[in-house]
């Protein structure tokens, strides 16, 4: 009996040391929320029963407070723009199309000195969201993995990974194939040389598209997580697609809007 005991407890004591190791290592053990703790942030978000609530997720400098004002047909200028910039506080906007059901928060980076990776998603009660766009602006990091990670045990929370800033990154690609000194915004540019930009900038796109495609999947096999699309976007590309005006920089876009708004109405007729 005593070793029985003595075994329990030496069983109980490794238990409780792996738990600490993984605070220390900063991965926090699994936590659901309960009910109070469900009731208190959805009031400390102003939760509104028969809306979607979206959450726009990502690192500090990915582009979310731009994504939330692009996905809302709205420039940097206008006077209900999310401000850019990073922040540590969850800011809330309505979406200005008419009869929306969609309210769209920007949530504080992962990994900032305020908001730790192994805290995030419980502290930030990102469990009470419908949908949550996971933002990144280069690679996926640990962080972001953490979240879609999170996410899998809430049936009710619609996760989609969005890949920002392609213009960007397509445009980099592509200077560093042309000849040193190329500036892309030269108006005196030659024939010759605008029509090997053209051909590089066909050729990076796609190698972009391809790389980043695989780079994803290979990190959610990574974790043993299920396959998932990414949506490759950029802000002018997004913003013009809602408003419905043709983009040569879009290229998910369509396919993003459509799809967040698929889910949405199907959430409503569902009751949310």
């Amino acid at each position: 009996m005593q070793r029985l005991s003595a075994e329990a407890s030496r069983r109980a004591e490794e238990a409780r040391l792996a738990v600490e190791r993984q605070w220390f290592e900063g991965v926090r053990p699994e936590c659901r929320p309960s009910v109070e703790d469900i009731s208190r942030m959805k009031e400390q978000y102003h939760y509104c029963p028969g809306f979607i609530h979206i959450a726009v997720v990502g690192s500090a400098g990915a582009g979310k407070s731009s994504f939330i004002n692009a996905v809302r047909g709205l420039s940097k200028n206008d006077p209900v723009a999310a401000p850019t910039g990073t922040t540590d506080t969850v800011a809330r906007y309505a979406d200005p199309q008419q009869d929306s059901r969609m309210i769209w928060y920007n949530v504080p980076g992962s990994g900032t000195p305020n908001v730790s990776d192994w805290q995030y998603f419980n502290d930030m009660g990102l469990y009470i969201f419908d949908c949550i766009v996971v933002l990144t602006d280069n690679r996926v990091l640990d962080s972001d993995l953490s979240i879609l990670r999170a996410c899998k045990p809430f049936k009710n929370i619609e996760a989609f990974i969005v890949r920002s800033k392609s213009d960007q990154h397509i445009n980099r690609m592509v200077c560093e194939k042309m000849p040193q000194g190329f500036d892309p915004c030269d108006p005196d540019m030659d024939a010759e040389t605008r029509s090997l930009f053209l051909l590089n900038k066909l050729e990076e796109r796609q190698r972009f598209i391809d790389e980043t495609c695989q780079g994803v999947q290979m990190h959610l096999e990574r974790e043993m997580l299920p396959p998932k699309k990414v949506y490759i976007v950029c802000m002018d590309g997004i913003l013009a697609t809602a408003n419905k005006i043709r983009s040569s920089k879009a290229i998910d876009e369509a396919d993003l809007l459509s799809d967040i708004k698929g889910f949405v109405l199907k959430r409503l007729q569902s009751g949310c």
